[in-house]
């Protein structure tokens, strides 16, 4: 005879690990609680927050759809059927953000802004900078939206050392223990490993043994997956 536990786990969407990371992943992107992102698809104060602490287990395709509406995404992107956010046709694909100034003409394919990265701010984070953008062409390159810049400073050594490349892809969801880009509200980002992501703070590491750090969700503009790295050639 079945356990209540065993019965709830089967009536659970297949899904529903992947589910709830994009949604705390959207949820980031959109700088939203859940409740606020509930409220605004009209779905009650908690239905986002009730399938993040697995409260609800098997959420619909129609809910869902109501929320992506919130979240700037497709249903399909919430069960893990489609790779990005928007399935959009390539005219429309996420654009560079604004900060990093998109060229006045199309880039030659395999080509993407670089920014070279100088001094960092006390606090780790640092500006891109448009009069510090060039074009680089490389084989990582396999997003419209991506970008790269140079690694500033030892912090993430070994994985990213100083002077390296790194290539982001704004669209590519976060996952916990990844690497991202920590896009602040001032636009000035970090090179971090993302430890944790809650509906109130995202809790980030660097690699030369200092202290994780947390970070308020209302600071935290977007995180932006690293795709890959190499030396600067």
């Amino acid at each position: 005879m079945k356990s209540r536990a065993d019965e709830k786990r089967a009536k659970a969407h297949p899904a529903l690990e992947t589910i709830k990371a994009r949604i705390t992943e959207r949820l980031v992107a959109a700088g939203l609680s859940g409740r606020e992102a509930s409220v605004r698809a009209k779905l009650g104060l908690t239905y986002a927050n009730d399938i993040l602490s697995g409260r609800s287990l098997n959420p619909t395709r129609e809910t869902l759809a109501k929320l992506g509406t919130v979240l700037d995404t497709d249903a399909d992107y919430f069960f893990g059927t489609q790779a990005n956010p928007r399935n959009l046709p390539p005219s429309n694909l996420i654009p560079m953000r604004e900060t990093a100034a998109p060229a006045e003409a199309p880039s030659p394919a395999g080509t993407i802004p670089l920014f070279q990265i100088g001094l960092t701010d006390p606090d780790g984070f640092f500006p891109l900078s448009a009069n510090r953008r060039t074009a680089w062409t490389s084989s990582l390159v396999s997003n419209r939206d991506a970008f790269a810049i140079t690694v500033p400073d030892d912090c993430m050594a070994p994985r990213y050392r100083i002077g390296e490349v790194v290539v982001v892809s704004p669209s590519k969801p976060v996952v916990h223990g990844g690497f991202a880009l920590v896009r602040q509200t001032d636009d000035r980002i970090a090179i971090r490993q993302i430890v944790t992501i809650s509906t109130d703070k995202i809790t980030v590491r660097c690699l030369n043994g200092e202290a994780d750090i947390e970070i308020p969700r209302s600071q935290v503009k977007a995180l932006e997956r690293i795709i890959g790295s190499c030396e600067l050639v």
